[in-house]
C-alpha cells in the first residue's frame, strides 16, 4: 500500500483489515472482547453514534485494536480527529471496567446478624477447647492429691510403666514420620483426560490454587469457576494477572483469545494446555480439580 493510501485509510477500515488478516470473524471478535456484535460492526462502519457514548467509543476501539495486535493508544492518537472527544484521557484497560460482571453486581454488604453467624463456629470451638483444658486440669489436681496421700510407690511398676510409655512414644513418632513421608510424596499433577487436548484434571493441588496468567502479546482471557465468571480481561504484551481460586472450586474453564501467546502456571507449576502445539488462537480449556 502506498504512503498516500495509508494516510487516507479510515480507522474502521484499518481495524477491519487487521481483523481479516488474523482470520477472525465478527462473531470471533465478539466472543473474545465481550463487546456486542452490533457495536463492533458500527466501529468498522464508523457509525460511532450507535455506541452507548463517546467514552465507550474510545474504550471499545482500544479493546478492538489490542485484540487484533494493534497498538490501541497509538491508534487513538493517530485517528483522534475521527473519534468523538471526551472530557478525560483515561481509557479502560479491559471490558470488565465498562461492563461489570454479574457477580460483582450481586455483592451486598453483610448484615450484623450475618457477621455473628460467621463467627459462631469459632465461638463454639473455643468454648469446647476451654472445657477440655478445665477437665484436664481437674484430673491432674485429683491425681496429684491421690499420689501424695499414698505412702510409697512400687519402683518396679514405675519402671515398667515408663518403659511402656517410651515404647508407645517411639511407635507414635515412627507413625508420624511415615505419615509425613507419605504426605510429602504426593505431588501436584495436571494430566489430559485421555487423548483430549481441551479437558484436563488437577490432582494434589492446594486448598486454594494460585493461578498466574502471562502473555507475550496482547491477549484476552476469561476464567470461570464452578459456572461463575471469576475474571476476564485483556493482558498487554508481556503482561500478567494472578488470581486465587476458591477452596470449593471443582471445575475451572479457561477461554483464551490468543492461546499461542499465553502461558498459565498453577501453584508455581506450568499448565501445558497447548502441549500439542496447536496453532489455534481461540481456545476453551476445562480443568477438573480433585
Amino acid at each position: 500500500m502506498s504512503e498516500n493510501n495509508e494516510e487516507t485509510t479510515t480507522i474502521g477500515a484499518r481495524l477491519k483489515a487487521a481483523r481479516t488478516a488474523k482470520g477472525l470473524t465478527i462473531d470471533d471478535l465478539q466472543q473474545i472482547t465481550k463487546i456486542q456484535k452490533r457495536y463492533l460492526i458500527a466501529i468498522e462502519d464508523e457509525q460511532f453514534d450507535k455506541l452507548p457514548g463517546d467514552f465507550y467509543v474510545r474504550a471499545f476501539v482500544k479493546q478492538y485494536a489490542e485484540t487484533v495486535d494493534l497498538d490501541g493508544n497509538a491508534l487513538l492518537e493517530e485517528y483522534r480527529d475521527q473519534l468523538p472527544s471526551v472530557h478525560t484521557e483515561t481509557i479502560v484497560e479491559n471490558v470488565d471496567e465498562v461492563q461489570p460482571t454479574r457477580v460483582a453486581s450481586r455483592e451486598q454488604p453483610a448484615s450484623p446478624a450475618s457477621r455473628v453467624r460467621n463467627y459462631l463456629p469459632t465461638i463454639i470451638v473455643t468454648a469446647i477447647v476451654v472445657l477440655i483444658l478445665l477437665f484436664i486440669w481437674f484430673m491432674a489436681v485429683r491425681t496429684h492429691a491421690g499420689s501424695s496421700s499414698s505412702t510409697s510407690a512400687d519402683s518396679s511398676s514405675v519402671q515398667v510403666s515408663s518403659s511402656k510409655k517410651q515404647s508407645s512414644s517411639s511407635k507414635a513418632s515412627s507413625s508420624a514420620k511415615s505419615s509425613s513421608k507419605a504426605s510429602s510424596a504426593k505431588e501436584q499433577t495436571i494430566k489430559a483426560n485421555g487423548s483430549s487436548d481441551t479437558a484436563y484434571t488437577l490432582t494434589n493441588g492446594a486448598d486454594k490454587n494460585k493461578v498466574v496468567i502471562k502473555s507475550t502479546k496482547a491477549a484476552w482471557t476469561s476464567v470461570t469457576t464452578n459456572g461463575t465468571q471469576t475474571w476476564q480481561g485483556t493482558l498487554k504484551a508481556d503482561g500478567s494477572h494472578t488470581l486465587t481460586l476458591p477452596s470449593n472450586a471443582t471445575t475451572v474453564k479457561f477461554q483464551f483469545g490468543n492461546a499461542t501467546a499465553t502461558t498459565v502456571t498453577i501453584n508455581g507449576k506450568a499448565f501445558n494446555f497447548n502441549s500439542k502445539n496447536s496453532t489455534s488462537q481461540v481456545r476453551t480449556i476445562t480443568l477438573t480439580i480433585k
